[in-house]
């Protein structure tokens, strides 16, 4: 950690403590990655120096995380067309880019603003394969898994859309409402990709179930069987979690993006009768807090800065705008819209 000037500072390093105004509010905390704005209000606000961080060591792949990103597109999209032919899958690519994606996964706060980078990269089904192996894997880590359980959590991730493929493209790309007979059809995708993957001999059951049940709730409200009960299995339970959150934080061809904030409300209110309460908890608890000193807009058409998130509600965090805070816990009628940066 490095104390530096405020002119010796450049947008993109890490901060390395948390700021404080002069009446202990918090401005910025630790962790958070500077820009061109933070330097402007840290000079309105006397803050001369800081604390940064060094750079973090590279993986040892020594690849960046657009590149692993990209890689792993490439694997997704190879693995599901070779489904869709009815090829043998090649499922140590798999194995091999989930080993590259943990690597990855070392620093939680950057890997939120990596993948909102990547959001619109290639075609929904391939980047959601890939936000969802990298938000397992954070899972994994945050529940206290060993390394063998988090890269199976990141391969469930990746393949746990692979029955898509076996979807006509009018129903996986229909812009509107689908109509029961559709949702009927859509619904075949965990079956089918069940399926495929039990087939094979190198994928485990806990993979092929994640693919199967993912969308299974706890209230017997879910699909294809309408289980009920918690008792699905870790990967099931990781991987419903981060398919739903990735998938309300995403443009989709019949719905808008939503904000972290709204994604994290649905976990919490899904958490009760529907998620495994323990995952979904754990999620809840903690990804708010990777978006304090993040830019976002809010509902009122103004767009501010992220500075402070209380525990107990944690969706509704204080926004500084300019000199004014607004404190979303207090005032309901604002919503965070979107993370800008």
């Amino acid at each position: 950690m490095l104390r530096i000037s405020l002119s010796g500072l450049k947008p993109g390093v890490t901060l390395g403590k948390d700021i404080f105004s002069s009446n202990a509010q918090l401005l910025l905390p630790g962790g958070t990655v500077i820009t061109q704005e933070h330097l402007d209000n840290f000079r309105s606000r006397n803050v001369f120096e800081v604390y940064i961080n060094e750079a973090a060591p590279p993986s040892r792949s020594g690849k960046k995380f657009d590149d692993v990103f990209d890689d792993s597109l490439n694997v997704v999209k190879s693995f599901m067309l070779e489904a869709k032919l009815g090829k043998p899958l090649e499922f140590n690519e798999i194995s091999d880019s989930t080993d590259l994606l943990v690597e990855q996964v070392f620093d939680a706060r950057d890997l939120f603003r990596q993948m909102r980078l990547m959001k619109d990269k290639d075609d929904y089904l391939f980047t959601h394969s890939v936000n969802v192996a990298l938000l397992s894997i954070l899972l994994g880590r945050w529940l206290g898994c060993d390394k063998d359980t988090i890269k199976e959590l990141g391969e469930a991730g990746l393949v746990h859309d692979v029955g898509k493929v076996f979807v006509p493209d009018y129903i996986l790309n229909k812009p509107g409402k689908l109509s029961p007979e559709e949702f009927e059809e859509m619904k075949k995708h965990t079956l089918m990709g069940y399926n495929l993957l039990i087939q094979n001999e190198e994928i485990s059951h806990n993979i092929a179930n994640a693919a199967l049940m993912h969308h299974e709730r706890a209230d017997g409200t879910g699909y294809p069987m309408g289980r009920t009960g918690y008792d699905n299995g870790l990967c099931v339970n990781v991987v419903a979690v981060a398919d739903l959150y990735d998938a309300v934080t995403s443009t989709r061809v019949y719905s808008t993006k939503r904000s972290p904030y709204t994604a994290a409300e649905i976990l919490w209110q899904e958490s009760f009768g529907k998620l495994d309460p323990r995952v979904a908890k754990v999620f809840y608890d903690k990804v708010t807090n990777f978006y304090v000193g993040n830019q976002v807009l809010l509902s009122n058409n103004e767009t501010g800065i992220v500075v402070f998130v209380d525990p107990t509600i944690p969706t509704r965090p204080m926004v500084m705008v300019g000199d004014k805070f607004y404190d979303l816990s207090r005032d309901r009628s604002i919503t965070v819209l979107e993370i800008v940066d």
